[in-house]
């Protein structure tokens, strides 16, 4: 592993012995060092499968994008605490500052959640070490650091304004929105139920002609430990308009690379029993699939296809409502993500949760800094800073 630079504690934060920080290049993880980066994976503070080696790491074996990202990671003794990938960021708009940026070539595209990996039981003092390399500007950082696509409610994110509160760091809230989920804990409806009556309705009447169509009753088949179903979802989704490379479908199979690295994605996510491929059927016809990823006690759902032959049922409408009881009836998950973006209204309506996420920047040291980002026109309305006294800052240039 190639560190660029390290710091060391064994102060009251530490638990048991030293707790160190420091950066690796994204192709410079060994085999022995990817396992404990998954292994804390299940144990993140928040959930979040696109920042596995599974996804992550074998990316940079098949797409040039990712070239250029760095891992900050904590450690205490020869387990992993913290993991954040970083890239260098242009100028901060507008301003003279530079700025390391977690929305890179590669995440910030294929990555539907940024949130860095956070060992629960460690939080906080994964996150003081974070921020205390991040600040040490020996170690090469821009003193803003930018963070897309946080959770913004949960326990991370009061994990992260705590530790910015006790570093002193100014914290700035860039960005907002809402996206569909699922929670179990949710006091609403169930998902059929929770839906719009004519909505309802309608899902129930394509249910029921898709039925007498194919002379099946719909059911649903986990072939996530079937690595040939992986190469059928690639087939039926290439078999559809998203296999169309004129009309910029994007599927697996029009997009240079990226079989090869799904491929990887899907074989490492196996191999730790993370990986699900939900497959709705009716008869022999496979009508709807879903790839999902779990994450401790979290299913993500990246992508869907189906059978257009059955186009005028609108599979997808009934796969998503399906699937939504299927996780609640059939699985433990806490929590199940689309990853949709809330552009996408018809979709995003089938779910009855939401759930904000939320971009930040964080200015790690020096006032500059802080007053740049307090002065930028754009961000006023949104700006939402760790609160700091005026003896705190004169302390801060001193």
């Amino acid at each position: 592993m190639t560190s660029t630079g390290t710091t060391t504690a064994t102060g009251p934060l530490a638990p048991t012995g030293a707790v160190r920080a420091r950066t690796v290049r994204l192709g410079d993880v060994s085999d022995a060092e990817a396992e404990r980066w998954a292994d804390l994976v299940d144990r993140a503070l928040e959930p979040n499968p696109f920042l596995s080696p599974a996804y992550l790491l074998t990316a940079s074996r098949w797409l040039a994008r990712t070239a250029g990202i760095v891992l900050v990671v904590v450690e205490r003794d020869d387990r992993m605490i913290a993991l954040l990938p970083l890239s260098r960021g242009g100028r901060f708009h507008g301003t003279p500052l530079r700025c390391a940026t977690t929305a890179g070539a590669f995440l910030k595209d294929d990555s539907p959640l940024c949130a860095p990996l956070v060992d629960a039981e460690h939080a906080a003092t994964a996150l003081d070490h974070l921020l205390r390399f991040l600040a040490d500007r020996r170690n090469g950082f821009p003193p803003l650091v930018e963070l897309t696509l946080l959770p913004g409610d949960g326990p991370l994110h009061d994990a992260l304004h705590d530790a910015c509160r006790r570093a002193r760091v100014t914290l700035l809230e860039r960005s907002r929105f809402e996206r569909a989920v699922l929670d179990r804990s949710s006091a609403a409806p169930p998902p059929r139920e929770a839906l719009s009556p004519s909505k309802r309705k309608q899902v129930e009447r394509l249910t029921r002609r898709l039925e007498e169509a194919t002379g099946a009753t719909l059911r649903w088949e986990d072939r996530g430990e079937d690595p040939q179903a992986f190469q059928d979802f690639v087939a039926l989704e290439a078999a559809g308009w998203k296999g169309d490379a004129g009309r910029d479908g994007g599927a697996l199979q029009v997009t240079p690379g990226a079989v090869e690295w799904f491929t990887d994605v899907t074989d490492g996510l196996r191999a730790r029993r993370s990986l699900h491929l939900l497959t709705l059927v009716a008869g022999d016809d496979v009508v709807y699939m879903s790839l999902q990823f779990a994450a401790a006690g979290s299913l993500f759902s990246l992508m869907d296809t189906y059978d257009e032959r059955f186009a005028r049922f609108s599979p997808g409408v009934i796969g998503r409502v399906m699937e939504q009881e299927h996780v609640l009836e059939r699985t433990t998950a806490d929590r199940f993500d689309p990853c949709m973006h809330p552009k996408n209204a018809g979709p995003t309506a089938l779910y009855r949760d939401r759930r904000p996420l939320v971009g930040v920047v964080l200015a790690t040291r020096g006032v500059l800094p802080r007053l740049l980002l307090r002065s930028v026109p754009a961000l006023r309305g949104l700006r939402t800073r760790v609160a700091r006294t005026p003896r705190e800052i004169v302390e801060d240039a001193t």
